[in-house]
Parts: structure tokens; sequence; C-alpha cells
């Protein structure tokens, strides 16, 4: 029963963990497209709820999610850091 406990445990740790990682790889893909395209480097400074309130920053996070969904190995070979 131990055993069981213990392997659900990691199991829920690795999964949260994951999703931090793919959160922050996202935020630097929209960072990086942003920063390239508009002169506005104090948003990027902010939160990311606060970022994601900027329409040019959400239309970036945004383009980033559909690039994760539609190539995962590709998105995250370059944008994992």
């Amino acid at each position: 029963m131990k055993k069981l406990l213990s392997i659900l445990f990691l199991g829920l740790l690795m999964a949260s963990c994951s999703d931090a990682k793919t959160e922050k790889m996202l935020e630097t893909c929209a960072d990086e497209n942003f920063e390239r395209y508009h002169d506005n480097a104090a948003l990027l400074t902010i939160r990311l709820k606060g970022k994601l309130l900027n329409e040019n920053y959400y239309f970036y996070h945004a383009r980033c999610e559909t690039d994760l969904k539609n190539h995962p190995k590709t998105f995250k070979t370059t944008w994992d850091r």
C-alpha cells in the first residue's frame, strides 16, 4: 500500500512540474516573438496575467499555444531552456 501511495504521489508531482514547465516555455516563446516585432520592453517585465491583457501579446501567446498543440516535439526542442 505504501508503494502504491508513493508511486501515485510521485506521478502527481511530476505532472504538476510538467505543467509549470510548459507554461514557462509558452511565456518564453510569446516574449521573444512579441519583442521581435514590438518596441514595448516594459510589458515583458510584468507577470504573465498582466501581459495577457495586452491584445498584441495575447495574440503571440495564443500562436505559441497553437504551435505547441500542432508540433509539440519541435516546440519543446525550440523553447525548452
